[in-house]
């Protein structure tokens, strides 16, 4: 049975200009170490933190439908495993989901120039 689903879109370039000004201060409060190394190797890394933003964005909107506020996106943590985007959970973020039962999470990426989409299914 389907959860919640949950989708947004990132402009890169935004990204881009928020990583040029807060640098460091900006990625840490945001993404895990493993976010920032994973990106920072790739050719467009702000393309990469959008897309990852993206990701938990949606995760966000599928778990928590009318809001939450006092979450942290760092309790999200978008990584690979066989060149495919899977979710880890920590925190308050992995309690409620468990607690909503959720058993699958379906995760989407894309990306194309100026955009990073991503696109969010929880099942039980």
């Amino acid at each position: 049975m389907i959860l919640g689903i949950g989708v947004d879109l990132v402009d890169v370039r935004r990204m881009e200009a928020i990583i040029f000004r807060w640098q460091q201060r900006f990625l840490r409060r945001l993404f895990t170490e493993k976010e920032i190394h994973y990106c920072n190797k790739k050719k467009n890394p702000a393309q990469r933190f959008a897309t990852r933003y993206a990701a938990k964005e949606a995760f966000i909107k599928a778990l928590y439908p009318k809001g939450q506020e006092g979450i942290s996106m760092r309790d999200i943590e978008i990584a690979e495993k066989e060149n495919r985007p899977f979710v880890n959970l920590y925190g308050k973020i992995k309690d409620h989901a468990n607690d909503m039962g959720v058993k699958k999470i379906h995760l989407m990426l894309s990306h194309d120039g100026d955009y990073g989409i991503a696109n969010v299914i929880l099942e039980s």
